[in-house]
C-alpha cells in the first residue's frame, strides 16, 4: 500500500515538474492522485513529508480540506433548525435519509439558478484554484466526506478553464483505463474525467 502511495506521489512530482503543463495553452493544471480508499489514513500520515518535498521543489503549498469546505457551505446556508424539524416529522429511516441527502445536495450545488452571491462547494473550490500567485500549489484532501451528497467530477467541470494554481485532488477510489475513475470503488465507472490522473494502477 505504502509503495503504491509513494509511486503515485513520485509520478505527481514528475508531472508538476513539467512546466509546459502549466502554460495557458495546455489543459488545466488539475490532477487526481488516485489511491486505495483503505490507504486514506496512511496518505494523511505521509502528507507532511510530501508537502515538505513539494516545498523543496519550489512550490508554495496550500492544503485545503474538502470536508471543511463542505461543512462551511452547509453551515452558511442556515437550514439546520429547519432540517431537524423535517427529519423529526419523517416516518421511516429511509425517508429521513432521502430527505437529508436531497437537502445536502441542494445546498452544495452551484446550479445556474443560484444567485451569483451563492457559493456552493464547486464555486468555493473555484475561488481557491483561481489564485494567480506564482508557484502556488493547492492540495485538496478529504474527498471521501463528499459521499453521498456531491459528485467529485462536478468540481472539475465547474473550474474548467479557471485553474491558475496547479491543483491536486486526492481521490479515494480506483482507476479504469486512461480517463476512468470509480469513486470509493462504489460508484459506476466514469470515463469522462479530463484532468491528469496519476496513481491507481
Amino acid at each position: 500500500m505504502s509503495d503504491a502511495l509513494d509511486q503515485a506521489f513520485g509520478e505527481l512530482r514528475a508531472q508538476l515538474g513539467r512546466t509546459d503543463r502549466l502554460t495557458p495553452t495546455h489543459a488545466d493544471p488539475f490532477f487526481y492522485l488516485v489511491h486505495d480508499p483503505a490507504a486514506t489514513v496512511e496518505l494523511h500520515r505521509r502528507l507532511p513529508r510530501w508537502r515538505a518535498a513539494l516545498e523543496q521543489d519550489g512550490w508554495q503549498v496550500h492544503v485545503e480540506s474538502l470536508a471543511k469546505m463542505m461543512w462551511s457551505v452547509v453551515d452558511r446556508a442556515g437550514h439546520w433548525d429547519e432540517w431537524i424539524e423535517i427529519e423529526a416529522a419523517r416516518g421511516s429511516i429511509s425517508e429521513r435519509n432521502t430527505a437529508a441527502c436531497d437537502s445536502m445536495r441542494d445546498v452544495l450545488s452551484d446550479e445556474q439558478e443560484r444567485p451569483r452571491s451563492w457559493d456552493g462547494l464547486a464555486r468555493a473550490v473555484g475561488h481557491i484554484v483561481a489564485d494567480k500567485t506564482p508557484r502556488r500549489l493547492v492540495l485538496l484532501t478529504d474527498a471521501v466526506a463528499l459521499h453521498p451528497w456531491f459528485r467529485v467530477r462536478t468540481i472539475e467541470g465547474f473550474v474548467h478553464d479557471r485553474v491558475f494554481s496547479p491543483t491536486v485532488l486526492f481521490y479515494p477510489g480506483t482507476r479504469h483505463g486512461q480517463f476512468g475513475l470509480r469513486f470509493l470503488g462504489l460508484h459506476a465507472d466514469d470515463g469522462n474525467y479530463r484532468s491528469t490522473i496519476v496513481g491507481g494502477l
